[in-house]
C-alpha cells in the first residue's frame, strides 16, 4: 500500500505570518487537528497542531466560542511562532507500512507528503488506520477467516491457501501473515469470497491450520470448532 492512495491531497494550510486566530478558525471549520505550514516561497517550514496552542489559551476554551480576551491573543501571535519546525516527512509512494513506523516512532500524528520538495498532501494516523480496517474488514459478500499454524509452516501458508482457495472456487482477496509475540505459531488473516465456504473451513482444519475466527461482516466473529 502506497501513501499516495490514502493520504489528503491538497491540504488545507497556513503561511508562517497567519495569526493564531485565523489558524484555529482554519482548523475548526474544517474538522483538522493541525495545518501544514508554507513559507513566503511556497516551501514547507513547518506544521501547527491544535495542541501548539494550548500554552495561549487553555484547551477547554477551544471547544466552544472563544472569549474575546483570548481571540486577541490569538490574533497577536503567528504561527512561525507556535509550529515545529523539525518536521518528518515521506514521499507519495513511501509504504504506509513505514509511516505507521514513523508515527508511533516519532509519536506524531501526521506527516507531510513532499514530492520534488512541494507539498502534496498529508497522510494522518486516522488514514493509517482507516487502510487497515478496509484491507482486514469483511465486507458483505466476502468472509474473514484468522486462523493460527506453526511458525515453522509459514513459508508454505500462502501456497496451501491459494491452492486451497482454488480447489474450493474461491475469490482470495487479502491474506497476512504475523507471527505470534511470544509464541511459535504465526497468525494468518484470509478474506474469501465463495458458496463452498465449509467444505473449505474443513480442509484447513485437516491440514492442522487452527482456525479460530469465522465473520462474514454482519456479526462480531465466531470461533470454529
Amino acid at each position: 500500500m502506497l501513501v499516495r492512495y490514502w493520504m489528503t491531497e491538497s491540504p488545507i494550510v497556513a503561511l508562517e505570518k497567519t495569526s493564531l486566530y485565523d489558524a484555529l478558525n482554519l482548523m475548526l471549520r474544517h474538522d483538522i487537528r493541525r495545518l501544514p505550514v508554507l513559507s513566503s516561497q511556497n516551501r514547507l517550514c513547518g506544521i501547527v497542531t491544535l495542541s501548539d496552542l494550548y500554552p495561549y489559551v487553555h484547551p477547554v476554551k477551544l471547544r466552544g466560542e472563544l472569549p474575546a480576551p483570548d481571540a486577541e491573543l490569538l490574533r497577536q501571535h503567528t504561527v512561525s511562532e507556535a509550529m515545529t519546525r523539525e518536521l518528518v516527512t515521506c514521499g507519495p509512494n513511501t509504504a504506509l507500512e513505514d509511516v505507521g513506523v514513523l508515527l508511533r516512532e516519532k509519536k506524531i500524528g501526521a506527516l507531510p507528503v513532499l514530492k520534488d520538495d512541494q507539498l502534496v498532501g498529508i497522510i494522518t494516523d486516522c488514514d493509517v488506520l482507516e487502510a487497515l480496517c478496509g484491507i482486514a474488514r469483511a465486507g458483505d459478500n466476502n468472509v474473514r477467516i484468522c486462523f493460527s499454524v506453526p511458525a515453522g509452516e509459514r513459508q508454505n501458508i500462502i501456497y496451501d491457501v491459494v491452492e486451497l482457495c482454488k480447489r474450493h472456487r474461491l475469490d482470495l482477496q487479502t491474506v497476512l501473515v504475523h507471527p505470534l509475540k511470544g509464541s511459535k505459531r504465526c497468525l494468518v488473516m484470509i478474506r474469501v469470497e465463495g458458496p463452498r465456504m465449509d467444505d473449505f473451513l474443513k480442509a484447513l482444519w485437516d491440514i492442522h491450520y487452527q482456525v479460530l475466527i469465522v465473520s462474514d461482516g454482519t456479526d462480531r466473529g465466531r470461533a470454529r470448532r
